[in-house]
């Protein structure tokens, strides 16, 4: 009966648990798939570091690129300075959620779920699906979302499955990443009727499909340059391409084809590409001398197999733009124009970052400077960004770390913008204020070749305050309940930042608690403690008092120190107590005198005897003199 009352238990609380998660649509129908949804895996690392939060039930399409979105929250007391997660390979999966099954059988609480837990692996096997995301820096208790992608196996049954993750952290005071935690996250895969038109959505469902251009800007060259650029490619389908060949279509045309036709062809063989691969096939191009300024699409065809020895499969056509400025632009400005008459891009700092928040002297940070093309219809082309941070003393106060202190960006399209990643160190010696850091731009236009402009941003940098205590002095060391004693120290500023509202806290069972306020102390400089502390019950333990110095810094954030101090209370003497030992004294004196008391009394029958003596012997002496006086 207990078993079947455990059992019971344990399918109500799972039953629950799919109320909460599971989508709307798993349960139109029926609610057998409750049972599919195992708990958290007993393998899974169960600690106080990392937790994954649990929310809705990520949903992905079954034979379709899909993302999962899950919630890592750090659980400890402080702050992981980076941190990565990634899906585990198959074989970790197979290994982590395989069970035996017979051995199961025993276990009335497991046997059910292990035998309905589904163990194959749902997504394909990608150069993606090996890819570590970085969630970055990550506060103590805070939470980040990480964005996975997968491309799920068109042979799934539709339900859940388990997905294995890998998280790995870095706290500040360790060299690498550490940690290495299971975790277990819960799918809901399901066959999705496509309902839009667009072009994306079609090849989302094709074995073999391909994108060009993904996350790059459009190539841009004056007439008689060397256009260098690549073109991105991405296999957006869900199985191999093989033996993957990219003809570029020439033209006579100069309206339609802005290149020198030098070489025999433009052929590009690039080999296998993997669904969800990305590859560049490079170009270098001469412009024409007489082309006209716009943009000019140039046609690719791209062969593939889709068997590895099979034939070649239908060509996909695609188009790839390139920006060109002519003659005709030139043409416009005279030879001798200003440059004020010269229109070139305008790079402005979108916004910045660094990593951590708060900089302190003397620490490492990362800065991520967005810089943007502010321009809405100029290109920015060959950019070089150099930081110059400020000054003091001819010491620059931040330091780049590998020694350089220069970026390079091919170029922004008007409006497009460019994240800028640089690590610097602080100077310990540094005082607290903001400091700036200046961005020099040089960069080509089209009118305008090496333009060169700056701008600045401001960095706060902060100082650690640091303070010590100078003797303590307690007189008495000792006192009695309800008596009192002088404790006084000095506090001393030894940082380079002020401390505002010290004050100094004592707290003990045997005293009352005391609070002696210091007030503000400058850095350099001591504030003095000068406070009597009342004694309320007798020491019990080994007689420490807890002495807490607190302070506050220039945005009233609140620190303390804590010290410890000796000093005993004893319990009052009574005064009879007092008397009654007195008379106990006087009682013993007379018991027993004192040695010499004995012999007092000889001494003095002696000293009589021997007085007497001499004044009759004096006597005899005077009158034998008279009678001879008397004779003569």
């Amino acid at each position: 009966m207990k078993k079947l009352g455990k059992k019971l238990l344990l399918w109500l609380l799972a039953a629950c648990m799919i109320m909460g998660e599971a989508p709307v649509s798993a349960f139109a129908d029926t609610t057998e798939s409750a049972e599919e949804i195992p708990p958290v895996h007993e393998m899974d690392d169960d600690n106080e570091y990392v937790r994954v939060v649990i929310g809705k039930t990520p949903e992905v399409t079954i034979g379709k690129s899909d993302t999962i979105s899950v919630q890592i929250m750090n659980m400890e007391d402080r702050d992981w300075v980076e941190a990565e997660v990634w899906i585990a390979p198959e074989s970790d999966f197979k290994s982590h959620y395989s069970r035996d099954i017979e051995a199961a059988e025993d276990d009335d609480d497991q046997s059910d779920i292990v035998r309905d837990m589904k163990t194959t692996y749902p997504f394909e096997i990608t150069d993606s699906l090996n890819r570590h995301y970085k969630l970055g820096h990550v506060k103590a208790g805070a939470k980040k979302t990480v964005n996975i992608r997968v491309n799920v196996k068109r042979d799934l049954e539709e339900g859940y499955y388990p997905v294995l993750l890998y998280i790995s952290k870095r706290n500040r005071d360790e060299d690498a990443l550490s940690g290495e935690f299971a975790k277990t996250v819960m799918v809901w895969a399901e066959v999705k009727e496509s309902t839009g038109t667009s072009e994306s959505d079609d090849d989302a469902s094709e074995p073999v499909a391909f994108a060009l251009g993904e996350n790059q800007s459009t190539p841009w060259a004056n007439y008689t340059e060397v256009m260098n650029f690549n073109v991105n490619m991405r296999n957006i389908g869900y199985k191999p391409a093989y033996d993957v060949r990219v003809e570029m279509e020439l033209s006579e045309d100069i309206t339609k084809f802005p290149f020198e036709i030098n070489d025999g062809n433009y052929d590009r063989w690039l080999g296998n590409i993997n669904p969800d691969q990305t590859v560049e096939v490079p170009y270098s191009m001469a412009i024409r001398e007489d082309v006209k300024s716009g943009y000019f699409p140039i046609k690719f065809k791209i062969r593939y197999r889709e068997q590895e020895n099979g034939d070649f499969a239908a060509p996909i056509e695609d188009i790839f733009y390139v920006r060109v400025t002519g003659k005709d632009d030139d043409d416009e400005l005279s030879a001798d124009a200003g440059e004020n008459e010269r229109t070139k891009a305008r790079l402005i700092v979108d916004g910045f970052e660094t990593d951590p928040a708060v900089v302190y002297a003397g620490d490492e940070f990362t800065l991520k400077v967005r810089m943007k093309n502010a321009s809405s219809d100029i290109m920015a082309e060959n950019i070089l960004f150099t930081f110059e941070p400020e000054t003091v003393d001819n010491s620059p106060v931040f330091t780049t770390s590998n020694g350089s202190n220069s970026v390079v960006v091919n170029s922004l399209s008007p409006g497009a913008a460019e994240v800028l990643t640089m690590h610097f160190s602080s100077s310990p010696s540094a005082e607290q204020r903001s400091y700036t850091i200046t961005i020099n731009e040089q960069y080509d236009s089209p009118e305008f070749k090496n333009a060169k402009e700056s701008v600045k941003i401001a960095l706060g940098l902060k100082q650690q305050p640091r303070l010590n205590t100078g003797t303590v002095e307690i007189m008495p060391e000792s006192i009695e309940v309800g008596g009192e004693t002088n404790i006084m120290f000095p506090i001393n500023n030894t940082g380079k930042v002020m401390l505002y509202n010290v004050t100094a806290i004592f707290e003990a069972d045997s005293i009352q608690r005391t609070e002696a306020y210091v007030g503000n102390v400058e850095p350099g400089k001591s504030g003095n403690v000068d406070v009597m502390v009342a004694g309320t019950a007798p020491t019990m333990d080994d007689g420490k008092v807890k002495l807490t110095i607190t302070y506050e810094d220039e945005s009233g954030e609140v620190s303390s120190v804590e010290k410890e101090i000796q000093l005993y209370v004893t319990e009052p003497i009574p005064v009879d107590d007092m008397m009654d030992v007195g008379n106990m004294e006087d009682v013993e004196m007379e018991e027993e005198p004192p040695v010499y008391q004995k012999y007092m009394i000889p001494i003095g029958i002696g000293a009589a005897v021997l007085v007497i003596g001499i004044v009759v012997l004096v006597r005899r002496k005077k009158k034998k003199a008279g009678m001879d006086d008397e004779i003569l």
